[in-house]
């Protein structure tokens, strides 16, 4: 045996026999139980009333999904996803696409259609569709066709209707 087995071994005997005696003593005494005495007086470290108020954090994110996390701005109708070849036949006519430098405003969202990608943003929020992303206005809904590597997303949408609490309580 090595000069450092002698010493895990050691250890292991030691671990061994201390836990078996304070497993025996709890036996015996049939006591499971963990008990100690209270000491000092609990204090309120925040004050009255709960957490602190926070400022807002703000929101940012990157990727084909983002118009999909503005519920308030976007209502994602329909999403397919695949290779780009299989897709090709889906994605709308260059007529319908929105060219880059123009400006969009749905709801608190206002979404910068630049040549390849998307910036949207909703008060301090920062979203962005990387390359390479398309925006197409069509009869469906603003279509969004996002490519890469090979395979393609498109994700169709309508401007989000403003929540009527007199409809969402008859349905």
């Amino acid at each position: 045996m090595t000069g450092m087995g002698r010493y895990y071994l050691a250890a292991a005997l030691i671990v061994l026999v201390v836990g078996s005696v304070v497993f025996g003593h709890r036996l015996r005494t049939g006591s499971w139980d963990v008990r100690a005495q209270p000491s000092g007086t609990p204090t309120i470290t925040r004050g009255a009333g709960g957490p602190p108020p926070r400022a807002q954090e703000v929101f940012a994110g990157d990727g084909p999904w983002v118009l999909s996390a503005l519920p308030a701005c976007f209502d994602q109708q329909s999403a397919v996803e695949g290779t780009a070849p299989a897709l090709q036949p889906e994605i709308p006519p260059a007529r319908e696409r929105i060219a880059g430098g123009t400006v969009l405003h749905r709801g608190p969202c206002t979404v910068v259609v630049r040549a390849h990608d998307l910036l949207i943003t909703r008060g301090r929020d920062r979203l962005r569709v990387p390359p390479d992303a398309a925006l197409y206005d069509t009869p469906k809904g603003l279509t969004l066709v996002y490519e890469r590597s090979g395979h393609a997303e498109i994700r169709v949408y309508h401007d989000a209707q403003p929540f009527d609490a007199a409809n969402a309580a008859n349905k």
